[in-house]
């Protein structure tokens, strides 16, 4: 697999994508993971055509979403677009849907994504990479969605805007939607590597979700979630805490991993707190926090995890939570500073602050659980030569 990472900064659009080609455009790119802030919320057909244009002859397949800032193997842009390219040199078969409506139905519009681009494979895909819009469904319910159709491990994040959680998008091939999923299908010679790690700990004692409606959670362990949340944390929770202060839930075959869900509206009136993904009602959770050395922790552990697989990467896609970002402020660029120390500066690095992240565990057995949907997580993607 050959593999290039671009980061660029240039607020013309057209320009900025000219400026992604030219530095990929040696590896000549099947497939293209494109990532971008939302500065280029208006501009994305320019960035797009700018970026054909410049690599010249079939355009890649491309896939992405905006994000709350961009990563690359330069460090961490708060403003850019940065792009993954990869080419197998033709032992990968790619297909590449998309689906809008999430907010809709996000049963219909996960599964119906997930089947087209696993269809476009033969049927059966290896692995997947699937972006979704981060503010309109039930990601929970997304994911356990694409799950029922794709048999294979698969990685990936929801796209993000800032902390507006107002307006993001997916970017598949020349087409950008609000409210939608991508999903890439690949078959193949494709050897990766993942695990998801968060360093955020417990705190206090768990309580079980006793009322909840998808993705709103209105009573925990006797009492309004609210109330259960600041009890636990000790602190009443206000609009700063939003995205930082997940719960953890230990689901059976994460092989002891929590997957965290973190909020995204608080409200002291009703006791209501609403996640990313739903947390079903009979679930046992505990509040979590952290501070910037445990989040970089996390990195660690997560790297620990892919460097057991003995993969040599070619590449690497590495999907942070935005919630990590706005804890870590200035030292958010330690992140890929760890990841270089442990891969070698001169590897090939993209990815984004997501609002949710999308992956397995890897186990102490090498094998890989179920796919999840986290929060204040950090999933790495080690994709081999």
């Amino acid at each position: 697999m050959n593999i290039r990472s671009a980061l660029t900064q240039r607020a013309n659009a057209y320009r900025a994508g000219g400026e992604l080609a030219a530095a990929i455009r040696g590896c000549d790119p099947e497939v293209v993971l494109l990532f971008a802030s939302i500065h280029y919320l208006t501009g994305y057909a320019m960035l797009y055509q700018g970026l054909v244009d410049g690599l010249g002859g079939n355009p890649p397949l491309v896939l992405g979403c905006t994000g709350d800032g961009v990563y690359e193997q330069q460090g961490v842009a708060n403003h850019g677009a940065c792009a993954l390219a990869m080419n197998s040199g033709r032992k990968v078969k790619w297909s590449l849907a998309m689906r809008a409506g999430l907010s809709g139905n996000v049963d219909s519009a996960a599964e119906s994504c997930a089947r087209e681009a696993q269809t476009g494979v033969g049927g059966k895909a290896d692995f997947a990479f699937v972006f979704a819009d981060g503010a309109r469904a039930d990601s929970t319910a997304l994911v356990a969605a694409i799950n029922r159709v794709l048999r294979c491990p698969y990685t990936g994040g929801l796209a993000a805007d800032d902390r507006r959680f107002a307006q993001s998008q997916i970017f598949c091939g020349r087409e950008t939607r609000e409210d939608a999923v991508a999903v890439l299908a690949a078959c193949g010679e494709l050897s990766v590597a993942m695990h998801a790690a968060s360093g955020w700990l417990p705190v206090g004692r768990a309580g079980v979700v006793e009322e909840c409606n998808g993705s709103t959670i209105r009573r925990i362990g006797g009492q309004t979630a609210f109330a259960f949340l600041r009890e636990q944390l000790g602190v009443t929770p206000g609009e700063l805490d939003i995205g930082i202060i997940p719960l953890a839930e230990h689901p059976e075959g994460s092989d002891g991993n929590p997957v965290l869900h973190a909020p995204r509206h608080l409200d002291a009136q009703s006791g209501e707190i609403t996640t990313f993904g739903g947390i079903p009602q009979g679930t046992r959770v505990q509040a979590c926090t952290a501070t910037r050395d445990d989040v970089l922790r996390g990195v660690d552990n997560a790297i620990a995890g892919v460097l057991q697989a003995g993969l040599k990467p070619a590449g690497i896609l590495v999907v942070s939570c935005a919630g990590r970002r706005w804890v870590l402020e200035e030292r958010c660029r330690e992140e890929i500073d760890r990841i270089q120390a442990a891969f070698g500066p001169d590897l090939p690095v993209a990815g984004f602050p997501s609002f949710g992240e999308i992956g397995p565990f890897r186990t102490s057995a090498g094998n890989y659980t179920s796919v999840y949907i986290h929060n204040t997580t950090c999933v790495l993607c080690l994709i081999g030569k």
